[in-house]
């Protein structure tokens, strides 16, 4: 990921271009092995090659904003710069050893599909090792990509808890910092969600509309949702214990400023009420502003986001199920 970094455009364009090698190889392999007529596309094969590469950009893309998201939260943090980088590496690795972990899992799991498989997919048996060579490449790479990302997603999000429980500078009116890893969240809440809805879309389970799409449909909704906003919620609660604090803090100002306006009134000292009236507008204005600091940790126009990529294909999902019906009937 750190060479991929260094590339044109952050190397952003290695992940279609990965996509596009493997769709390419497949098909030579079943072309060459007369498996498949030559200029005929095998539906799995071009379904299938998305997942490893899209979780290799997951992982560039989350890296990217979370590095961003740090340097925006720092000043919260009230440590000293010297700490960053450490911070830093953390939120772009992994554990040492992680990456034999998710080859021993994966590469099991992609190669059990053919050990499984029945005869009628497998063929006759001297071409088997080209079907084996056509699909293990793509498969090896979505299946080793899954457990890695799922792993650096639990890692990234812990961190972020983390950093929020640990920070000792969160300022409830300096917003910047603290809607800084709001973007993390949503980004890899939202990449999970769109994952689930390729699924779908691929295996034609909108059309369905069985238990299964179901099941999926509302397994991408409770990881997104979950991880968009289990992280934020321990900054949550200190900007709501912080804000409680900052507005009793006001309402003991406004008491003195209060009690000290009935001491010269009853003193009838009318003539120096002006600067009372106008030390008590200022404290009520404060109180005012207090009152109206928000405690969740994201700006308004990132929830709305949010929530519209999770509904969006929802709605379209149901619409596109009563036309059916309708069409049906």
């Amino acid at each position: 990921m750190a060479w991929v970094e260094l590339l044109p455009v952050n190397g952003l364009w290695v992940f279609p271009a990965l996509a596009v090698l493997l769709l390419a190889w497949g098909h030579a392999v079943l072309w060459a092995s007369g498996r498949l007529p030559v200029g005929s596309i095998d539906a799995t094969i071009a379904t299938g090659v998305v997942y490893g590469p899209y979780v290799l950009a997951v992982f560039a893309i989350t890296n990217r904003i979370a590095i961003r998201s740090l340097d925006e939260f720092w000043p919260a943090t009230g440590w000293p710069d010297s700490e960053r980088p450490r911070w830093a590496y953390r939120f772009v690795t992994l554990p040492r050893g992680v990456d034999v972990l998710v080859l021993a899992i994966g590469i099991p799991l992609s190669i059990a599909p053919f050990l499984s498989a029945p005869p009628s997919f497998l063929g006759a048996p001297e071409t088997r090792w080209y079907l084996a060579a056509a699909f293990l490449p793509s498969m090896i790479l979505g299946y080793t990509g899954f457990p890695l990302i799922v792993l650096h997603t639990v890692r990234q999000l812990r961190l972020v808890m983390q950093i929020h429980r640990e920070a000792t500078a969160i300022d409830p009116f300096d917003r910047e910092p603290v809607y800084a890893f709001s973007r993390l969240t949503v980004v890899t809440g939202l990449a999970y969600v769109l994952v689930g809805y390729y699924g779908l879309a691929v295996n034609g389970a909108f059309q369905a509309g069985n238990l299964v799409s179901i099941l999926t449909l509302a397994g991408s909704f409770a990881i997104g949702i979950v991880t968009f906003i289990a992280p934020l919620w321990g900054i949550h609660d200190r900007l709501v214990h912080e804000k409680a604090e900052l507005l009793a803090r006001a309402e003991r100002r406004l008491g003195k400023v209060a009690a000290e306006m009935d001491q010269r009134i009853d003193a009838r000292a009318y003539g120096t009420t002006k600067e009372i009236t106008d030390t008590l507008a200022g404290a009520t204005l404060l109180r005012e502003r207090v009152a109206k600091l928000p405690t969740w940790p994201w700006p308004p126009q990132v929830l709305r986001g949010f929530l519209s990529a999770l509904l969006l294909p929802v709605i379209v999902y149901i619409v596109s199920r009563l036309i059916g019906g309708q069409v049906g009937v």
